[in-house]
């Protein structure tokens, strides 16, 4: 008889049975078990062969030697515990590639194995610390001993001020890349009415809740997040970009260029920006005065096959101008693609405008978004008509398709700019990944120092995961491959911790194998 169709004693913890309709009773294994998103218990289970009617022991299938590999099936019931491996080990040897193992341990000297724990965890299971327990049951964690979430509350408290700046010094003097660095702003809302900073503002994500505004800096050529602040959520992101920009001198960021979206663009920043000695790339918003002023005194240039940029199937050319007292560089683009996209706009804005003009039954009063279209005769006192101004929809559509971006360096070509500026949804994607990947969206902390504490964790959690994307997204292997896909792949690496506490690792997958070289982690990691 082969050892496959020999009964085995059967284990005595981990095992349900599903009994099929001819009788038979199938024996499953639980793998894991843990929370789903909405907090109900579920588990991963395989089926390990079926129960032997006569003895009651198991008749143990293929998964089953797979599972207890190297285990004699007279000791199936030796098995202490069954442990997910993959993603902590790799997290672990990513962490001091990336210097940040080294970085926590220096300027944490006493907590940063907690805290780098604690990053692992909102990287693959979110912000919800509740369940870390049943994570550290379910994971092999080998930096620190297990932690519940009242752990994880004081430990978020207990990180300083002086802590992360002290952090961030040592992180921005380890990279030190020269590379275009990326600003933007976004908002995360709270519950809370103990958050000092938490304020009614403009609220990105359309909560009606009280938020904190946070700053971040990212690297368009590392694709890493470099610094964040977080501050009052009443503050305007344009007048906040003036102290991000003094205070990154005191970080040690130096000779970057900023590239910044179209509502930064006030008298104050770009002047500090040249106080500072910092270059930067940003748009200028198209309804502007001088925006108009520059697209019709150069669009009839701009479309010429010198000035086509072939990577984009756009027209460009760059022309000095003086704003605010400031000599800079215009570069004015022709997009046909924006052109039709403009023009469907233009209409549909028309004949929405239109239709609300007729609602109003001409008895109130037109306001002025309705006279930049139409010629409103308001000379009766209750009574209005109107038609379309035609003359100003015609210079509105030669407009159509044009668009400006701004530089102080005047070394960059047309091409050059419009590449490095497309380049910036790096970090509207990370911004992404924080609030909604590693449920940032809200916070779920109640006071000031746990706030930041946690924040800055998740800050933690979130250049390892930009670091892993990045290395997936540049091999062809995984290029396709989606971040969750693949912590689902090394969550699956199991290791069995038997009774003598020897360890047995499950067989790896081809695809586990492949992820695991792409990152550049060697699998014998995941015996250390």
């Amino acid at each position: 008889m082969s050892l496959k169709n020999e009964p085995v004693p059967m284990p005595d913890k981990r095992v349900t049975f599903k009994r099929a309709s001819n009788g038979t009773a199938y024996v499953y294994y639980t793998l894991r078990a843990y929370r789903n998103k909405d907090g109900k218990p579920t588990s991963d289970e395989v089926a390990i062969g079926k129960k032997d009617s006569v003895s009651g022991n198991l008749i143990p299938n293929r998964r089953y030697y797979e599972i207890f590999q190297g285990v004699a099936p007279s000791k199936a019931n030796a098995v202490r515990s069954v442990k997910s491996c993959g993603n902590t080990a790799a997290l672990a040897e990513i962490a001091r590639q990336t210097g940040l193992s080294e970085i926590l341990e220096k300027c944490f000297p006493a907590t940063w194995t907690r805290i780098l724990a604690c990053a692992f965890y909102i990287l693959c299971e979110g912000n919800v610390m509740m369940y870390i327990e049943e994570w550290f049951d379910e994971t092999k964690v080998k930096l620190t001993e297990r932690m519940d979430d009242l752990d994880c509350s004081k430990l978020f408290a207990s990180i300083t001020e002086e802590e992360r700046k002290q952090f961030f010094i040592e992180w921005i003097k380890y990279r030190s890349e020269k590379e275009y660095i990326v600003y933007d702003v976004s908002s995360i809302s709270t519950y809370s009415e103990h958050i000092d900073i938490a304020e009614w503002g403009y609220n990105r994500d359309e909560d009606n809740l009280p938020q904190i505004n946070i700053g971040m800096y990212y690297g368009l050529t590392t694709q890493m997040p470099i610094l964040y602040n977080i501050y009052n959520g009443s503050i305007p992101d344009k007048t906040y970009l003036e102290f991000m920009m003094t205070s990154s001198k005191d970080f040690g960021i130096n000779d970057v260029c900023f590239v910044m979206d179209r509502g930064f663009v006030t008298e104050d920043n770009f002047h500090c920006m040249k106080d500072k000695q910092f270059s930067f790339i940003t748009a200028l918003p198209g309804q502007r005065v001088d925006a108009l002023r520059i697209i019709d005194e150069n669009k009839r240039d701009v479309r010429k096959a010198m000035n086509r940029i072939g990577e984009y199937e756009v027209y460009g050319l760059q022309r000095p101008i003086e704003m605010y007292g400031l000599n800079l560089v215009a570069h004015i683009y022709y997009d046909p693609e924006k052109q039709v996209f403009d023009e469907k706009a233009l209409y549909a804005r028309i004949e929405k405008l239109q239709t609300e003009l007729k609602k109003m039954n001409q008895s109130k009063r037109a306001t002025k978004k309705y006279k930049n279209y139409f010629v409103i005769d308001e000379k009766l006192k209750d009574v209005f008509t109107f038609e379309l101004d035609t003359k100003k929809m015609d210079e509105t559509l030669e407009r159509a398709g044009f668009f400006i971006l701004l530089s102080n360096k005047p070394d960059l070509s047309s091409a050059e700019v419009l590449k490095i500026y497309r380049e910036r949804d790096v970090i509207e994607k990370n911004f992404d990944q924080f609030k909604n990947r590693l449920d940032f969206k809200r916070m779920r902390t109640h006071w000031n120092k746990t706030t930041k504490g946690k924040m800055f964790v998740g800050f933690l959690a979130l250049v390892l995961r930009a670091y892993m994307l990045r290395k997936m997204k540049n091999d062809q292997q995984t290029k396709r491959l989606t971040f969750d896909k693949a912590l689902i792949e090394l969550r699956k690496i199991k290791m069995l911790t038997m009774a003598d506490m020897s360890e047995v690792l499950m067989p790896l997958t081809k695809l586990q194998k492949t992820i695991f070289s792409i990152l550049n982690v060697p699998v014998e990691v995941l015996h250390t």
